[in-house]
């Protein structure tokens, strides 16, 4: 008698397991199958892209790279995306970014939402201050 309850411990153990699994196997199915949103701020060899994925405007938009290349836009819309060639960026004595030669370690995004309120996204090292 002690030999069938040990067996039929088993058993629901086991089945227990199968359950728990069955539930995390649907629990995890539609986030892996759900497609993952581009970053906000992406790059590749020679152009970076910004979106605003507020619901309101971005002013006086600065994008830092390397701690001192920016560049500056006026405003980005809710939404909008700003694309520009990483030559555009330029150092406080002129220098430009040079893609062929340097590589991105670091961007950091400020802006002002409204009429006080600031936003700021990093990649990477971002910027020193």
């Amino acid at each position: 008698m002690i030999r069938h309850a040990r067996l039929n411990w088993r058993r629901t153990s086991a089945a227990a397991a199968l359950v728990a699994l069955a539930i995390v196997a649907a629990l995890a199915a539609p986030a892996c199958s759900e497609t993952e949103e581009p970053p906000a701020i992406r790059f590749d060899e020679v152009r970076m892209t910004v979106q605003n994925r507020t619901g309101r405007t971005w002013t006086d938009v600065e994008i830092w790279v390397n701690d001192h290349y920016r560049m500056q836009v006026p405003s980005l819309a809710a939404g909008q995306v700003a694309a520009a060639d990483l030559r555009n960026f330029v150092a406080g004595f002129g220098q430009r970014f040079n893609p062929a030669k340097q590589l991105v370690y670091g961007v950091e995004v400020s802006s002002r939402e409204g009429s006080r309120r600031e936003v700021k996204l990093s990649w990477g090292k971002g910027r020193r201050h």
